[in-house]
């Protein structure tokens, strides 16, 4: 079956000579294969090495209520639990990849901040790829439902989900820049990743990363991502990375989850590469996922900035907390 390659025709490419990404029939592709061993995916299933330390493990995310952010007009990144985030820059309000609640196969372990209705009226509902812990139906339905002025910033073929709850959306493909409100500007670029919310729609839709930049500012969303070539290939566009907020959990078994999740090194090593003044980790403590501990990538991004080993300045927020930008 031949490759095409498709974007969004509507919206500008920000890099040169890029064709679009590639496709196969109905389902997008990453830039080189998945490595994942069918017999090591069955082993996992059987055997976690750290299951006993899994199991014992009394880590909780830290939290506080918290809805005076929503009132405000200042500038912040708000860690609202996994890889959710209420940010204004600019004075424009985005979410970043809506899960507040527990879903079928997983239990929501922290709380919201505040009432999610707080949260209904942002201008910019930002949606990193299609799976449940980043796209949940419950909250989407939430924010969407009676709201005309969010619009939904999704990958390509994201309609697909989303037409369901709102009308107000754009869709781009890697390297495309969205059409938004002057004084801030929104990029959709790549990660190497997956998509799929039912049995059989596996990376129909896209994946992808985002910029956010206004008022002299950049913030990088990663989204879901494995080990790549695409953090450098945003370093040359984007050369001076403000706030850098990366995946850190679920990152084991690395047979299985290498193809699709950095660990605590390697998102450090990203955010390196970034050049990103701050790091804030995501994706940790609010859903039981990948085998380690729920606390490991915690205790592994501030052992490694204990040992020196990022550059910028580490940004563990609670679930709830402020911080200005």
């Amino acid at each position: 079956m031949a490759i095409k390659y498709v974007s969004n025709p509507d919206l500008p490419i920000i890099k040169e000579d890029w064709p679009g990404n590639p496709m196969k029939g109905r389902s997008f592709l990453n830039e080189r294969p998945s490595q994942i061993s069918m017999l090591h995916f069955v082993k996992s299933r059987f055997h976690n090495p750290q299951r006993e330390e899994r199991k014992n493990d009394t880590y909780r995310a830290g939290f506080c209520i918290n809805d005076d952010f929503t009132e405000s007009d200042e500038d912040m990144i708000v860690w609202l639990g996994h890889a959710s985030f209420f940010i204004r820059l600019g004075g424009v309000t985005f979410l970043t990849d809506p899960s507040y609640y527990s879903f079928p196969t997983r239990t929501r372990l922290v709380p919201v901040p505040c009432d999610v209705d707080k949260l209904k009226y942002t201008d910019y509902v930002l949606i990193s790829h299609m799976h449940h812990d980043h796209a949940d139906t419950r909250s989407l339905r939430k924010i969407f439902k009676g709201n005309q002025k969010t619009q939904a910033l999704l990958p390509l073929n994201g309609r697909s989900y989303v037409k369901y709850f709102t009308k107000n959306y754009q869709e781009a493909g890697w390297f495309q820049k969205y059409k938004t409100k002057p004084g801030v500007d929104v990029y959709f670029l790549p990660s190497f990743h997956w998509s799929r919310m039912h049995v059989f729609d596996s990376n129909n839709t896209l994946w992808g990363s985002f910029i956010i930049q206004s008022n002299d500012k950049t913030i990088y969303f990663g989204g879901d991502t494995a080990w790549g070539n695409h953090f450098e290939e945003i370093a040359e566009l984007f050369p001076s990375i403000d706030y850098a907020i990366m995946p850190i959990g679920a990152y084991t078994p690395r047979s299985i989850a290498g193809s699709a999740h950095i660990s605590p090194e390697e998102a450090v090593k990203a955010a390196e590469i970034l050049n990103a003044k701050h790091l804030i980790p995501m994706h940790y403590g609010t859903y039981p996922l990948g085998q380690e501990p729920l606390g490991e990538p915690y205790r592994k991004i501030c052992r490694l900035d204990e040992d020196g080993e990022i550059s910028g300045c580490l940004n563990c927020l609670d679930v709830g907390e402020e911080l200005f930008v």
